[in-house]
């Protein structure tokens, strides 16, 4: 059950790779668009990691702590990533290639962040319920 899940995983994360690619355009060369997904993921997961972080830290999760994190921030960094990642690639490239001025490309990138932020706060609350329902069944057993 646990591989099947780290299949889903997996593919979540090439939809989310393939997709900003995509809408990053021909125009760009690839070496920023690899730029531009790495530092993207990357951001994800460091958002994501904090946001469980936060949420988590006055639950006392003991030994059971390390697999439920990775499953959890691993299953959601996609999931941000498709969100949010697509949209501000076309945008980047729409404003690399001349045909964006910078105060739109601003305030798109600021309303992404709303959305993100808001995305962010939600998975807050729902990662306390998972790592609370973890809990609760590994101290049944």
């Amino acid at each position: 059950m646990l591989l099947f899940i780290y299949a889903c995983i997996f593919v979540l994360n090439l939809v989310a790779i393939l997709l900003t690619y995509r809408f990053l355009g021909t125009d760009l060369g690839k070496k920023e668009k690899g730029i531009f997904i790495i530092v993207g993921i990357a951001v994800m997961y460091l958002l994501v990691t904090l946001v469980y972080w936060l949420s988590t830290k006055s639950i006392n999760l003991g030994q059971s702590m390390g697999e439920g994190q990775n499953l959890i921030t691993f299953a959601f960094v996609p999931v941000n990533s498709i969100v949010i990642l697509p949209f501000l690639a076309s945008s980047y490239k729409s404003l690399k290639m001349g045909k964006m001025e910078n105060e739109i490309f601003k305030r798109r990138a600021i309303l992404l962040a709303v959305i993100l932020l808001v995305v962010l706060v939600i998975e807050f609350f729902y990662f306390k319920d998972i790592q609370t329902g973890i809990l609760n069944l590994v101290n049944r057993s």
